[in-house]
């Protein structure tokens, strides 16, 4: 078949302009690569950030106390117009703290830099001598003629000297590290055949002991009372470096308000849990190793600000739990390790989609060294994202509110909240001691940073939606809980009861949206954490003297062992949330904050206080005063005491003493704990409440009393 000329003509005029977009394409493309192209680098050619270096002179008055040099190069085949170097941030969201600033080296903008060549530019960091963030991150912004990279940025850090020398930067990484270097050293040692059981114990406590000591630096350090005001998202003791650049995933450890005591509590409460551990029947090793992962994937978890990485530690803490659990428990040990197992991960996986959802709605920002991305996993970037303004949606339904709701339901599961609170009580009833303690305090601290720092901070528009809701799953959680430990016998099983109170008072004041109500709930996370602990521990000794905690077994022991019954006493009633020891801050500070808008509920979940409190005084007098059974006379397990129980011992007593003391004092003198919230607790107030007339976060309270002051003017 042949064309005629027609067809002819037009299939030569098709070709001719085919040339002609082609080759003007490639006009364009070739113009592209003889245009300016700018790349920045560091002094020494790297990739960033910078590390600003202080004066080793000594700080002349009025001379910068760091510096850096930010290199800026042109990489293309034609000059680069350079019109602005300026910090990035501005008045309402000051992402640097202040003092910082940038300009060219040896002349002023705009600049013209010729093809292969650069210009250097001076970053300086001058504090003043009191200002209230000691460590610097931010990035630098340079805005040029090339039209293809637009705005690009170098990241700039600075850390002042401290106690720890090179290690100030990275003591979060250090707390985490140390135990995870223990369980290494356990392995290692039985290589080199080390097979008795004490050493591991050893190694562990030493770990645990650092560790312990590391937190006490970083809540000594703790300034209470930064926010986002002063730069670095209200951070502290920031250490965050890229982890998977593709992923756009970081390694970013932070500390707030709610870090800072359960860093100290936890750290504290693992410590002193292992101290009085009797050996485990089989693989000393092994199970150390487990524990020592644990307590390092919960660190890990409370101090991490990229939701990646809060995943990746949350789901090692669930797993090492469910293997400590199943691996080295009593006679219910598997059923109880997947009570826990199972619905760990399914709340994990429901946790992750909305993440990963949120993620993927962020807007375009920057890496810690400056790479450009537009997808962030970095919770105080998500928390600046207009998710109500994109209008989005996820599974059919706006996608701020299916986010929410997914992780609430997460949440839900790790604070031991009804209607997801099962897991707990078996676990405490079949885990080792030390074990059990370390889960039934960290995995509920774990859901209280889901819940204040993506529910809140990062879903404020879901918050404010569903918050009558949640106040109602409060109350709700409180009295079941405290109706659930009014007929327990068990001690274990109470203290688990005694979590799903404590739990209700956790989203009573998230959803109150108050400043006194999101005080109470990171005050209940950490206070609970150290009665429980207390608790548990008083438990575990009777446990090893009686092979049981149930107090219908266990009637007017008070009378053999006093020392016992008075640190039970002290701790239960903490558990409880009795005025005048620790626990009961908390819940007040939630209550006061719920009560002008839901005081129905308010009332139900104070009820839940009076009740639950009633549960653990039935259980002291039955111990104090109840009937001896005649029976522990001839018993087995008391032939080696005379047929009496013998009263904590010194090595229990040194577990047990220091919490029960820090119960007390907290209790009669709460402004350590609560202070540690001020800033904090002011920026998620002012995301899920914008500053109103008769806020506290208006008034502009600040300081270690703020938190009294919110109490004592309502």
């Amino acid at each position: 078949m042949s064309f005629g000329p027609p067809w002819r003509a037009l299939r030569c005029l098709f070709l001719a302009v085919a040339f002609v977009v082609t080759a003007a394409g490639g006009a364009r493309a070739d113009d592209a690569r003889r245009a300016g192209t700018v790349r920045l680098e560091t002094k020494s050619g790297g990739r960033g950030p910078i590390e600003l270096s202080p004066d080793p002179a000594g700080r002349a008055p009025g001379a910068p106390s760091h510096t850096g040099e930010l290199v800026i190069v042109n990489d293309g085949k034609e000059p680069l117009v350079v019109s602005r170097i300026a910090v990035r941030g501005d008045a309402s969201d000051p992402r640097a703290p202040p003092s910082l600033s940038a300009r060219v080296v040896d002349g002023s903008l705009p600049i013209t830099i010729a093809p292969g060549a650069s210009r250097r530019a001076t970053v300086a960091w001058n504090p003043e001598r009191a200002a209230r963030q000691r460590q610097l991150f931010g990035h630098v912004v340079v805005t040029s003629s090339d039209e293809r990279s637009g705005e690009v940025a170098m990241g700039v850090r600075a850390q002042p000297g401290g106690l720890l020398g090179r290690f100030e930067s990275h003591v979060l990484s250090l707390m985490i590290g140390v135990p995870l270097l223990g369980a290494l050293a356990t392995f290692v040692a039985r290589a080199a055949g080390r097979r008795d059981e004490r050493t591991p114990h050893r190694v562990a406590v030493v770990a645990l002991g650092i560790q312990s000591l590391l937190a006490a630096y970083v809540y000594r350090g703790f300034t209470p009372d930064v926010s986002r005001a002063d730069g670095n998202d209200g951070l502290q003791f920031i250490d965050h470096v890229v982890w998977i650049r593709g992923l756009s995933a970081e390694l970013f450890l932070g500390v707030d308000g709610i870090a800072a005591t359960s860093l100290f509590v936890t750290s504290a409460v693992a410590f002193l849990a292992m101290l009085p551990e009797r050996t485990v029947p089989r693989g000393a090793s092994g199970y150390h190793a487990g524990l020592l992962v644990l307590d390092a994937a919960v660190i890990g978890a409370v101090t991490a600000m990229d939701g990646l990485l809060f995943l990746f530690f949350s789901s090692i803490a669930v797993v090492a739990a469910g293997l400590l659990v199943g691996a080295w428990g009593g006679a219910g040990r598997r059923p109880a390790a997947l009570r826990l197992t199972v619905p760990g991960l399914l709340a994990l996986g429901v946790l992750a989609i909305a993440i990963f959802a949120t993620a993927r709605q962020a807007d375009p920002t920057f890496l810690v060294d400056g790479t450009r991305v537009t997808t962030t996993f970095s919770l105080p970037e998500l928390s600046r994202v207009a998710l109500t303004a994109k209008d989005a949606t996820l599974l059919g339904g706006a996608h701020v509110k299916v986010c929410f709701v997914l992780v609430l339901a997460a949440s839900l599961f790790f604070l031991a909240a009804f209607p997801a609170h099962g897991w707990l009580s078996d676990v405490l009833v079949e885990a080792p001691p030390a074990a059990g303690i370390l889960v039934a305090s960290a995995l509920p601290t774990i859901g209280v940073c889901a819940f204040l720092r993506v529910g809140c901070a990062v879903l404020p528009e879901g918050m404010r939606w569903a918050s009558g809701v949640v106040v109602a799953l409060g109350a709700i959680a409180a009295a079941y809980g405290a109706l659930s430990a009014l007929g327990e016998p068990d001690l274990r099983r109470m203290a688990a009861c005694a979590t799903t109170t404590q739990a209700g008072f956790v989203l009573l004041g998230a959803g109150s949206l108050t400043p006194q109500g999101l005080s109470g709930a990171i005050v209940v996370g950490a206070t609970r954490a150290l009665a429980c602990g207390a608790f548990l521990l008083v438990a575990s000794a009777v446990h090893e003297r009686a092979r049981t905690t149930d107090v219908t077994r266990l009637g007017g022991v008070a009378s053999q062992i006093p020392g016992w019954a008075t640190a039970l006493a002290v701790a239960g009633l903490a558990q409880a949330g009795v005025l005048g020891l620790a626990g009961a801050w908390g819940p007040v500070l939630a209550l006061l904050g719920v009560l002008s808008s839901y005081a129905p509920l308010a009332v139900v979940a104070a009820i839940a206080l009076v009740v639950v409190a009633a549960a653990h005084l039935s259980v002291i007098s039955r111990v104090a005063f109840g009937r001896l059974d005649p029976e522990w006379e001839r018993d087995q397990l008391l032939e080696p005491f005379g047929g009496r129980f013998p009263d904590l011992t010194g090595r229990e007593w040194t577990s047990i003493a220091p919490l029960v003391l820090l119960v007390v004092i907290l209790g009669l003198w709460p402004a350590p704990i609560l202070a540690a919230t001020t800033g904090t607790v002011r920026d998620l107030a002012n995301a899920v409440s914008p500053p109103g007339p008769d806020q506290v976060a208006q008034r502009g309270l600040s300081g270690p009393h703020a938190e009294l002051a919110w109490l004592a003017e309502d």
